[in-house]
């Protein structure tokens, strides 16, 4: 891969994102969801505002890959210029790659947005963002996939919609029930979770529950490596 191809499609993404309506609506969701419910949920407790933090950022770990990923793929597809950068003698990866980029830059501004308006504890913040961070990169590579299956921007939306509540809604509903507590183990937003409440606690991040959740992570971005280069070498990055 080359670097300043790479470079020279993340300045192009960038311009396209800013551009990009939906994706500036869907980037905005976390951020305008943490205002209403800090104003709906103020003086209840700093435990409330854990809660506010914990959930407006698995909306963004969530949102950004498995949904304007997608669709930032299929917009390429679209406007068939995604054609003229394979034409350019772009490869895919470095293709893939400024996408991803962008997708991380996304679940890096919205989080640090998002804490500081729900007023997190500033010790955890490093942990706060390396878990954000590793929870979205999980979800890359299936987010990616769902954009090259995707003929257009709506059928991008359809297709990622599965995956994006498969990881969204475990967390939520992990404490009402405790089937569905075992079972939202297995999402990386549940991981997320798992390593910002032991943060914030004091407890290590490499022990007991916290090392199961990045080996959750580890899994799904090996996983979703695989099943993403399985589809590449079969039907190649414009199809």
């Amino acid at each position: 891969m080359n670097t300043r191809i790479i470079c020279a499609l993340f300045k192009k993404d960038l311009k396209g994102c800013l551009s990009n309506k939906n994706i500036l609506v869907s980037f905005l969701i976390p951020i305008v969801f943490c205002f209403i419910y800090q104003y709906m949920f103020s003086g209840l407790g700093d435990d409330v505002n854990t809660y506010v933090l914990s959930m407006c950022a698995v909306f963004s770990i969530s949102i950004i890959p498995s949904s304007i990923l997608p669709v930032m793929i299929a917009e390429e597809k679209e406007k068939y210029t995604l054609r003229s950068l394979m034409l350019a003698r772009v490869q895919g990866q470095e293709f893939l790659a400024s996408k991803m980029l962008i997708c991380l830059l996304m679940v890096l501004i919205d989080a640090a947005a998002v804490f500081f308006i729900s007023g997190g504890n500033t010790e955890g913040f490093p942990v706060y963002i390396g878990a954000a961070l590793i929870g979205a990169a999980s979800l890359c590579f299936l987010g990616a996939l769902a954009g090259l299956t995707a003929k257009d921007q709506s059928s991008a939306g359809t297709l990622s919609a599965p995956l994006m509540l498969i990881t969204m809604l475990p967390p939520f509903f992990s404490e009402l029930n405790e089937t569905v507590a075992k079972l939202a183990v297995i999402v990386p937003t549940t991981s997320f979770q798992t390593l910002y409440r032991a943060a914030v606690a004091g407890r290590g991040i490499f022990t007991g529950k916290c090392f199961t959740a990045l080996c959750v992570c580890v899994v799904w971005i090996i996983g979703g490596y695989i099943l993403f280069n399985i589809f590449y070498r079969r039907k190649g990055i414009d199809c």
